[in-house]
């Protein structure tokens, strides 16, 4: 059987509520090579029950916490590229063409994030949410770091890139944002992009 050309990977603890959203806006995606890897991090609702009735890869982790719970998925990946959601995450229906098209067109590229949106608050709300974190995360981080910070709910990369930094991945929810540590220890290896279309 030939393998997909990306994996999805979704870190998920007690999801119930938003997993059914989450999985129905990725079986809408334009590009259909790709497989979902739901990472069951110690549930105790109905959110496996979910994943199965999606007919989605289903594996289990038991440390607690989303740093092992994403690294297993990873670890899980079959495929040359991982993209990284999170359950209460809605994806455009071209988000993985995007990731797919943005990586074709830059080789050098190890990882890529994009933007998100709140469509579910007032708009002047969403609309400072979206500002605040295009200037104060992405940008301001990118000026003092010099590259652009993975977004937890937005973001890809390739596998290679994963195999070289695990090893140097900390494991510790408490003393790191896992999206910035993966980003910073990925940058030491490539570009991080961010891509507005992601």
């Amino acid at each position: 059987m030939r393998k997909p050309l990306i994996s999805v990977v979704i870190p998920a603890y007690n999801e119930e509520r938003y997993l059914p959203l989450c999985l129905e806006s990725l079986k809408k995606q334009t590009f259909t090579d790709f497989e979902i890897i739901v990472i069951d991090n110690n549930c105790t609702d109905k959110t496996a029950v979910i994943a199965k009735k999606f007919g989605v890869k289903m594996v289990k982790e038991k440390i607690q916490g989303m740093i092992p719970a994403r690294n297993r998925g990873f670890d899980e990946a079959r495929t040359d590229f991982i993209a990284r959601t999170d359950a209460d995450t809605i994806v455009s229906s071209n988000w993985l063409e995007s990731i797919y098209q943005a990586f074709q067109a830059n080789p050098q590229a190890v990882a890529l994030t994009g933007s998100f949106t709140f469509p579910r608050v007032n708009p002047l709300y969403a609309f400072i949410l979206k500002l605040f974190a295009y200037l104060c995360y992405y940008y301001l981080s990118y000026l003092l770091m010099g590259h652009f910070p993975l977004g937890g709910p937005n973001y890809a990369l390739r596998k290679n890139a994963w195999e070289k930094v695990k090893g140097k991945i900390h494991l510790n929810d408490k003393l790191v944002h896992e999206d910035m540590d993966m980003s910073c220890h990925l940058s030491e290896i490539g570009k991080v992009l961010y891509v507005p279309s992601v």
